[in-house]
């Protein structure tokens, strides 16, 4: 995806970046408290997720328009939102995010 033809690019790139970050943070701190056997699960970790997977449901909708158009066997039948949150949540967008923050 061209990040630099969005408008706030740089800012939308960044945002993608820290919530990809907090969502898979979030994921990974619940199941090592799940295997440590914590007693009780604290708020940080599910905050980290929600928030995270909350900004990603966010910029895919807002993205949908922009992102690639690669027919193959998966993502042939997808909308744009569902091909935007497919490639925005599995990280392939980053290297590109990446990129723009860079300059």
């Amino acid at each position: 995806m061209d990040w630099g033809g969005v408008r706030n690019g740089k800012l939308l790139a960044g945002a993608y970046l820290i919530a990809l970050v907090m969502l898979y943070a979030g994921v990974v701190w619940l199941l090592v408290e799940q295997w440590t056997g914590a007693e009780s699960i604290g708020l940080v970790a599910p905050i980290l997720f929600f928030a995270g997977g909350l900004t990603i449901i966010a910029l895919a909708a807002a993205l949908r328009r922009r992102m690639p158009v690669r027919t193959t066997g998966l993502t042939k039948s997808m909308t744009g939102y569902q091909r935007a949150y497919y490639r925005l949540s599995l990280g392939l967008e980053v290297r590109a995010a990446w990129r723009t923050i860079k300059g």
